[in-house]
């Protein structure tokens, strides 16, 4: 699993409480659920025959309906200041009816059948909720991040007249990410020069798929099943089937290598995350739009030829560990996006160098190609932005994003900048200030 986020980086019922009365008939249906109506009508003092009218729901600023079998919000709209709700316990899937409580000012939601994925309706309305400073109670991990902007693994280095910003990203991503950190928007908004380890923006989409194709076919007297065993085949056929990869005689012509990395890109998608929302992709169409000049460190061609150093056993058995490890990569992902919105670079480290007990050796000469080998170059780089050399202009500010692992640990870019007598400094390691309130306090 090490592996595969290294790759990513270079909600119980219960029956209902004694006490609480059925559902009643109204004149006039004001809420679709007779449960959530009922809550209603106790929280305000009145018997199941007399009408709510305005006045009525007006009362209503705190409303506690927990447990009561609810399935349906619609008509809570109607209670125009209500500021604490609790409908924890209860059978809800849709949201949408809490965003037009103007005054809502908390909400518990948690224990109920929820579809919380990145991207679902029920995400972007907690989410939605959550930017107007609505207090969530839930339980899932990922909404307690919220509470502030993601710090990422950010640097700052200055050499002369010139700054380079370092800041390592996650090649996939979802709108959890974002916002990033004031520091990460000033450092962007002031650069004269970005640059990623690929230029995405001058490379044709198309061209990238072919040379990729073409890279990941094996000779035609090959065989994938010549590496991984015939269950893993049909599994491997089942989970690549949404990308129309199921075909067993083209699964076949396949190098293990290249379905590996399709099968961490469908899991991650099938978890909620794409590379459009990855924080490389995200800063390059913002460059792209700011006409903002764009340097790509390394071409696609480089990234590719980087499979060389596997033999097809190690490939195969990459893939079979995969496979394996397949339905935990979710949970996995989730825990990495968590680091890096708090900024845990040593938790990200540790991603960094993989158990040479476990792999063989061509793997681990893969793995330093993958990090070590490319962290030099891009050093190198990064020295001639800092010291104007090769054309580089004098008092320019660059925006440089890479892979996260490859500002963490020994060797990285930061390590070696470092080690030849640079000062970088982490940013973004401290919320930021809330300035107007400190002056007012003054």
């Amino acid at each position: 699993m090490k592996y595969l986020l290294g790759v990513v980086l270079l909600g119980l019922m219960s029956a209902g409480l004694s006490g609480c009365s059925e559902p009643t008939e109204s004149k006039e249906k004001v809420f679709e659920d007779g449960n959530l109506e009922s809550a209603v009508r106790e929280t305000v003092g009145i018997e199941g025959d007399t009408e709510l009218d305005e006045e009525h729901l007006a009362i209503v600023e705190t409303l506690h309906a927990f447990e009561r079998n609810i399935e349906s919000l619609e008509g809570i709209e109607q209670l125009e200041n209500l500021e604490e709700l609790v409908i924890f316990g209860n059978e809800i899937e849709d949201l949408s009816p809490l965003l037009s409580l103007e005054n809502l000012e908390s909400v518990d939601i948690e224990n109920n059948p929820l579809d919380l994925s990145v991207g679902s309706d029920a995400y972007r309305v907690v989410r939605t909720l959550t930017e107007n400073d609505v207090f969530i109670y839930i339980d899932e991990e990922r909404f307690t991040l919220d509470m502030e902007p993601s710090r990422g693994v950010f640097y700052e280095v200055e050499h002369g007249e010139n700054t380079v910003y370092l800041l390592g990203s996650i090649h996939v991503g979802s709108e959890e990410l974002y916002p990033l950190h004031d520091d990460i928007e000033r450092a962007y908004e002031s650069s004269d020069v970005t640059a990623f380890e690929i230029d995405f923006s001058s490379v044709d989409e198309n061209e990238i798929g072919i040379l990729a194709a073409q890279a990941g076919m094996l000779d035609q007297d090959e065989s994938l099943e010549d590496y991984i065993s015939e269950d893993e085949f049909k599994r491997l056929a089942f989970l690549l089937s949404p990308l129309g990869l199921n075909d067993p005689d083209v699964l076949s012509q396949m190098k293990p290598y290249f379905l590996q990395e399709a099968l961490v890109a469908l899991a991650s998608m099938t978890a909620g995350y794409s590379p459009e929302l990855g924080i490389d992709m995200h800063f390059i169409d913002r460059a792209e739009a700011d006409e903002k000049e764009i340097i790509g460190l390394e071409t696609v061609e480089d990234q590719l030829a980087l499979a060389d150093h596997l033999s097809l056993e190690t490939q195969g058995m990459i893939l079979s560990e995969t496979l394996e490890e397949y339905d935990e990569l979710g949970d996995e992902l989730l825990e990495l996006m968590s680091m890096w919105r708090m900024g845990d670079a040593e938790g990200i480290t540790e991603l960094r160098q993989p158990d040479a007990d476990d792999y063989p050796e061509d793997y681990l000469a893969y793995y330093e190609a993958l990090s070590d080998e490319r962290d030099a170059a891009m050093a190198e780089k990064i020295e001639e932005f800092l010291n104007a050399e090769e054309g580089y202009n004098e008092g320019d500010t660059y925006f440089v994003v890479v892979g996260a692992l490859h500002l963490v640990g020994e060797n990285s870019i930061v390590d070696l900048l470092e080690t030849r007598g640079y000062d970088v400094q982490q940013r973004a390691n401290h919320p930021p200030l809330e300035t107007d309130d400190m002056d007012e306090d003054e």
